[in-house]
């Protein structure tokens, strides 16, 4: 009986996750998608400090609508601006850039012109080309009225 009920939260925690998140595309993923289908890049900037990040997350994730046009009209990335893995992105490799005792990965200073605040949306063409920035929290509606044509 508890092997049955394990099993049961098991599958319902890992089902739920990935449901949760189809609208997420990966660096890796990107080329590949972009080979069958070019579309618009959404790039959400963010670090695992920020609080205002977690609610930005908490907003996309309860608006269906929202995850529908990012999942079905453009390649949306979450990004952790200090991440210290190397990233590949548009043919060029970028890298961890250490500051006292922290840091920010080289992608992240790449697609921004300042200095970055968190959230920081970056919204570049199908040939990665920056359209534009927005900085701090949007709210659902106004992020839709963005992305919509």
């Amino acid at each position: 009986m508890k092997k049955l009920f394990f099993t049961s939260i098991l599958l319902t925690t890992v089902c739920f996750g990935y449901a949760q998140k189809n609208y997420v595309v990966s660096f890796t993923e990107l080329p590949q998608k972009m080979a069958k289908e070019p579309r618009p890049v959404i790039i959400k900037m963010h670090t695992n400090w920020c609080g205002v990040c977690r609610l930005q997350d908490r907003q996309v994730e309860k608006d269906k609508d929202l995850q529908k046009l990012l999942a079905n009209s453009y390649y949306y990335i979450e990004f952790n601006a200090e991440s210290q893995e190397k990233i590949v992105f548009n043919g060029k490799e970028y890298s961890f850039i250490p500051n006292g005792t922290g840091g920010i990965n080289g992608l992240a200073t790449a697609l921004t012109d300042t200095k970055s605040s968190y959230p920081e949306w970056v919204f570049l063409s199908a040939d990665y080309k920056v359209i534009s920035h927005y900085n701090g929290l949007l709210k659902s509606n106004d992020l839709i009225g963005l992305l919509s044509p």
